[in-house]
């Protein structure tokens, strides 16, 4: 077993990190070593795009010029691919991929590729018209990459299957949510405004009737990560916690509710949870302890399962995670 930090190393390609450009660098360095997963990569843009992606590729990490630096670039005799990646479910801007495809255009052709966990529907609804500047622009999920990684494992052995499966362990490390043992718990506040729609249930109700939460993504400070754990808290009081059973991120939260009165914030990106039925256990309501309104809290499970008070838990948690190494979202 090799240890650093305190944590299990799992795959070569943690010893780069797991910042978005360690993670291309790691995607390009197993397409360069595993002929089937590059050619799994070919078939897959092959649906997208019509020039000759033929050829033998040559890849290039980190190449910068006057407009900035890529990430990955696959150079074939027919055009040039370069390769965005994001962890989490972000996009590039379009700014950004502005400037790849001058580059790509000065090459003679080709296409931008991004990859994050983003859907094919919320890429679509940031990049409606698949193009930039007359470039074609081809999403990619991790989980469709993983996909292709199992693909291309079955027929493998050797140096190619053992690549395959340290990046496969490296992917799935980076794009998880969250660990099982993680538990962190993700505490916000329900009130009882209606939120319209077939059945007008408010805020409190869609978690106590529906087993069901939603929050914009990725703006004023949302998490980006979905939590294992949520707590709910009214009236002044933590009233109920439950495990996250499942989760999504929709383009916009109509696409999931489409009964929902349309709205300008409704039309934003949106993760949903679906809660676990039997809500883990809680010998009483749990008040404040203080005034935090509308604040959303990490707090750790057993200590909030064990405070007199929701601010006690929370500030024996952050002493836990100052002085014991423990991270969050």
């Amino acid at each position: 077993m090799l240890l650093r930090y305190g944590g299990t190393v799992e795959s070569v390609f943690e010893l780069l990190g797991q910042k978005e450009n360690d993670l291309t660098a790691a995607f390009g360095y197993s397409l360069a070593r595993c002929p089937r997963l590059y050619a799994k990569l070919i078939d897959r843009l092959s649906h997208h795009l019509t020039f000759d992606l033929g050829g033998d590729p040559e890849f290039a990490l980190e190449t910068p010029d006057e407009t900035g630096r890529t990430d990955l670039e696959v150079r074939l005799p027919g055009g040039l691919l370069v390769c965005e990646a994001k962890r989490d479910w972000l996009l590039p801007e379009v700014p950004q991929l502005r400037r790849y495809a001058g580059r790509v255009r000065r090459h003679g052709g080709g296409a931008l590729v991004t990859l994050s966990q983003a859907s094919q529907a919320l890429a679509l609804t940031r990049l409606p018209d698949r193009q930039v500047e007359g470039v074609p622009v081809v999403h990619l999920s991790w989980i469709e990459v993983l996909g292709d990684i199992d693909r291309a494992r079955r027929g493998c052995r050797g140096q190619e299957r053992l690549w395959l499966d340290e990046f496969h362990t490296y992917v799935k490390g980076v794009v998880r949510v969250k660990s099982v043992a993680d538990s962190w718990v993700y505490c916000v506040v329900l009130n009882e405004q209606r939120t319209g729609g077939r059945r007008n249930l408010s805020y409190r109700e869609w978690v106590t009737d529906e087993l069901t939460y939603y929050h914009p993504y990725g703006v004023k400070r949302w998490p980006k990560e979905p939590p294992n754990f949520l707590a709910f808290r009214w009236n002044g009081f933590v009233q109920c916690i439950h495990r996250v059973d499942s989760y999504e991120v929709v383009p916009t939260l109509l696409d999931r509710f489409p009964d929902l009165p349309p709205s300008e914030r409704l039309r934003q990106s949106h993760a949903v949870y679906r809660l676990s039925e039997k809500g883990i256990p809680l010998l009483k309501p749990i008040p404040n302890g203080a005034r935090y309104r509308a604040a959303r809290l990490w707090v750790l499970l057993d200590q909030l399962q064990v405070a007199d008070t929701l601010a006690d838990a929370y500030e024996r948690s952050q002493t836990l995670k100052i002085h014991g190494g423990i991270r969050t979202a």
